[in-house]
């Protein structure tokens, strides 16, 4: 398996896993969002709220990093569109190879399962969500995080 070569919207290289980047610091927890197509009417209603629940995470010093199998100048219109901030990650080539490594890689659609795994500095997992193809409540990511207190 190829190793994941994430790029942000903005076409910057980031490590992998992807916990720090580009004027991104690392936190010690980071939420991993895959988003199995950024243009699709479920995608987009799911990253209506992203802004929203990022401004929350980061009063809980907890990192948000998105991830979608398009490619990255697809990823800016999104963001740029929605007025999403966050770093928005391509896992366009090689293809999915981020999804593949967590193991959540659907091979018969090519894009990652609607799931979110919260992170550890080292990329370790340390919580799923697994959302329905009817898209996730994003609310979700943060009571994941009050029931560990």
């Amino acid at each position: 398996m190829l190793a994941p070569a994430l790029r942000d919207q903005y076409g910057q290289e980031w490590p992998f896993p992807p916990i720090e980047g580009p004027g991104n610091p690392a936190h010690d927890k980071t939420w991993l969002i895959f988003i199995p197509g950024a243009y699709t009417p479920v995608c987009m209603s799911e990253l209506d709220h992203v802004g929203e629940m990022s401004a929350k995470l980061a009063e809980l010093r907890v990192g948000l990093r998105l991830i979608a199998p398009d490619s990255a100048p697809v990823l800016r219109l999104v963001s740029e569109q929605l007025g999403i901030e966050v770093p928005f990650l391509s896992d366009f080539w090689p293809h999915g190879a981020a999804a593949q490594h967590y193991g959540i890689f659907d091979e018969t659609t090519g894009r990652p399962r609607r799931v979110s795994l919260l992170v550890d500095r080292s990329g370790d997992v340390l919580d799923s969500i697994n959302s329905t193809p009817g898209g996730r409540d994003m609310g979700e990511h943060l009571a994941v995080l009050q029931n560990e207190k």
